[in-house]
């Protein structure tokens, strides 16, 4: 039999929506199991005014279990004259059981007597309201009200419960409100119950939905509804609606019937950039933009209200003297920037903090754009110095403008704008796409004066933030610092930019004042190593043998790629496989010796195994000396490749030969030999003994 509990609630945020009927399902099923109650399975469901959960195939009763019961130590279970003492009688009686089903038990502190005890399941029916209950007061929410005298704190006041088992109700109380089988219709629909006759989610749905005011309660179905009724406003016009997927999915979760209603604004407001009026519109007042075949904005917009309307050109009306509203304030905004200018917002940035210790954003600037000329210099692009500099100056200078101040996710966009506008069209993409990329997957700045720009920016974020000893830990990351690390190092891996992490770090470090305390910055190589391991890992490359690259933190990332990528393609070679454990066992006897100074002396051999080494030595040394010094993938494959020539040579050389002779000379003489196979080992730029 299933059962059904619904939780009705005042209007719910929309953020809240998903972690509460995660939360459901999952505390359902630890409530199920807490009480033994077998069952089909879970679903949880609802809308911003319902949560609703259905249990399918719920048993008719918990299962029985047995169960050991521990009582008082073994001694005292008979007396003298062999009879149970008034202890163990008494512990039997508690239990259930006679005094002759007793057993004794050898513990860890010695003998004990123990119950089995048998306890039977219960009718799940009687289970139920202690379960509902319990799933009601037990989501949690991100902030909380309380409304009535037993001061639940809750998201929002709960209006009404139905807790349903197959047609039955069950009964319980959660802040004053007892459950029925009684929903409702929509919120502007008036209060007149709908009965909900079983617990069943098809049928519950159905019913809804059969309203004369319909409800989706489903968000598959919503989502779906929804996307249908906004694309075909935007159709109906000729065009097609931006359907955002954070708009569409906020949108399922404030309507129970989403209903597109299609207006259009002034011409006028069509001179403010695009990402202005999308932002207003999206992020403001909730509705989708309409956009051409080329992708340009239209003087239309398509907002979603709650249910079918009469009165449908008056609620178009108020749609629009909203969104007039929004975007007048947007323009007044947007011309008080452009007479002030970016140079002035500039000189505004001396009294914005950075942070607390590490001064202003205009000294912010001006590091990152130093940074930024040193990567010029560094890359091999002088000939954007100009740009460059402009970009990197002014690329906080949006900070202290009206627009962003409004709308904070346009920082860096609504810098480009101002820059276009007062004529450095050349630095003004770089100075858009200055925090590209917004999300670890998202595209990088196009043209590689932003990138330069950006990467600057990113490390000097990064090196000012652990030199405070502002470190990520956990889930905290108030700063952002691993997006702005998984940026920069993808900017420098995906570009091929010929600059090590440790180089960035090192220069952004000196660029703060001289007597900045150094809280952390030891920490910012392994936490930028992690974003290394996952970039490479997202790239396709198996990141275990990123141990077998010496030094990674100093050579340029695609070097690093190249290694990795090297070392992934050989490390499944038997050959390879076998030289690796052996150069192990060089580095342990190299490492535990005394100090090697000799030089290889063949007299001294007195085994072919040695001489058979050495001659492998020599040829190997020869190969590597007549390759390229290349650092790229088949550089450092062919490098790899020529030294699996020692598997054999080693392989025998361990077999016959002992290297800690006690012949002084003899001894040196073995470990001069290995000591020049480790070197050469160490000319294919890995270290694979590490792997």
């Amino acid at each position: 039999m299933n059962a059904l509990l619904e939780i009705g609630v005042e209007h719910l945020p929309a953020r809240f929506m998903k972690p509460a009927l995660a939360q459901l399902e999952k505390l359902a099923a630890e409530l199920l199991a807490e009480k033994r109650v077998s069952y089909e399975g879970i679903q949880a469901f609802g809308t911003y005014r319902r949560l609703v959960v259905e249990i399918k195939g719920l048993a008719d009763k918990s299962a029985d279990v047995q169960k050991e019961v521990k009582g008082p130590p073994a001694k005292l279970l008979k007396d003298a004259n062999g009879n149970f003492t008034p202890q163990s009688a008494g512990f039997a009686q508690k239990n259930g059981i006679a005094p002759e089903k007793l057993t004794v038990v050898q513990t860890d502190k010695g003998p004990f007597i123990y119950a089995n005890v048998k306890i039977k399941g219960e009718k799940t029916v009687k289970l139920l309201p202690e379960i509902f209950t319990r799933l009601v007061t037990g989501l949690e929410f991100a902030k909380n009200m309380v409304w009535e005298e037993s001061g639940l704190r809750y998201g929002r006041p709960i209006r009404s419960l139905i807790g349903l088992y197959g047609n039955k109700i069950i009964k319980f109380t959660v802040a004053g409100v007892t459950s029925n089988r009684n929903t409702y219709p929509l919120s502007s629909f008036g209060r007149k119950p709908i009965k909900v006759s079983t617990a069943d989610a098809v049928a519950y749905a159905e019913l809804l939905r059969n309203q004369p005011q319909p409800v989706l309660v489903v968000p598959q179905e919503r989502k779906e509804a929804l996307i249908k009724t906004v694309s075909n406003e935007a159709k109906a016009r000729g065009y097609q609606a931006d359907l955002d997927e954070n708009l569409v999915e906020e949108t399922v979760w404030f309507t129970e019937h989403p209903v597109a209603v299609s207006g259009d604004f002034e011409i006028k407001f069509l001179t403010l950039p695009k990402e202005l009026i999308t932002t207003v519109l999206k992020k403001q007042i909730k509705m989708f933009p309409v956009l051409n075949k080329k992708g340009e904005l239209e003087p239309y917009f398509i907002a979603v209200r709650d249910g079918i309307s009469v009165n449908q050109n008056e609620v178009r009306d108020g749609f629009k003297k909203v969104m007039s509203a929004r975007l007048s304030d947007a323009v007044f905004f947007f011309e008080n920037d452009k007479k002030e200018g970016l140079e002035n917002f500039k000189n505004k940035l001396k009294n914005i903090l950075f942070l607390e210790g590490l001064g202003s954003m205009y000294e912010k600037s001006r590091r990152t754009c130093e940074l930024a000329l040193w990567l010029c210099d560094k890359t091999g692009n002088t000939a954007l110095k100009d740009n460059v500099e402009y970009a990197a100056s002014h690329a906080y200078a949006d900070l202290a403008s009206h627009v962003v101040y409004e709308f904070p996710e346009l920082q860096g966009y609504m810098g480009g704008q101002y820059a276009a506008l007062e004529g450095h069209k050349e630095a003004a993409k770089a100075m858009e796409e200055f925090y590209f990329p917004l999300t670890s997957a998202s595209a990088l700045p196009s043209d590689i004066a932003g990138q330069l720009v950006s990467l600057a920016g990113k490390m000097d974020t990064l090196v000012g933030n652990f030199l405070i000893g502002q470190i990520p830990t956990g889930s905290e990351d108030p700063f952002a610092l691993r997006r702005q690390a998984f940026g920069a190092v993808r900017i420098l891996l995906e570009k091929n930019l010929p600059v090590s992490l440790k180089e960035l770090v090192d220069k952004a470090a000196s660029l703060y004042p001289a007597g900045t305390p150094d809280k952390g910055l030891k920490e910012l190589p392994g936490f930028l190593g992690a974003r290394v391991s996952l970039v490479l890992e997202q790239r396709g490359h198996q990141t275990q043998v990123l141990a077998g690259v010496p030094d990674w933190y100093a050579l340029p990332l695609m070097q690093v790629e190249a290694l990795v990528s090297a070392l992934n393609t050989v490390k499944t070679d038997t050959a390879f496989a076998a030289v690796l454990e052996a150069a192990k066992r060089v580095n342990n006897i190299l490492k535990k010796a005394e100090q090697v100074t000799a030089a290889v002396d063949e007299k001294l051999f007195e085994l072919p195994a040695e001489q058979a080494l050495v001659d492998t030595v020599k040829k190997v040394e020869n190969q590597l000396a007549a390759l390229p010094a290349t650092t790229d993938k088949n550089g450092y494959l062919a490098r790899l490749k020529t030294c699996t020539a020692f598997q054999t040579p080693l392989e025998n050389f361990f077999k016959e030969v002992m290297v800690n002779a006690e012949d002084k000379a003899v001894r040196q003489n073995r470990l001069a030999l290995l000591a020049r196979v480790r070197a050469c080992l160490a000319q294919t730029g890995a270290d694979i003994t590490r792997l």
